[in-house]
């Protein structure tokens, strides 16, 4: 099964709007296609560790919003 044209949109819409790297729509999108392709499961904590740690190096914190949130 492959990954829905209208999630990775819609990803890539939200990380834009967001006003982060394109490189991290990339990265969801590319870690989603290897769950849908069965690649990888989403049980595999030591995966998810490792995508999680790449998408987290990606993310641009905006210190001001974060600030205004404390």
């Amino acid at each position: 099964m492959s990954l829905d044209p209208k999630i990775t949109e819609a990803i890539e819409i939200a990380v834009s709007e967001a006003r982060q790297n394109t490189a991290l729509a990339r990265r969801i999108v590319a870690w989603l296609e290897t769950l849908t392709s069965g690649n990888e499961s989403i049980n595999d904590p030591s995966a998810a560790a490792r995508h999680l740690e790449l998408l987290y190096d990606e993310v641009t914190i905006n210190r001001e919003m974060k600030e205004s949130t404390e």
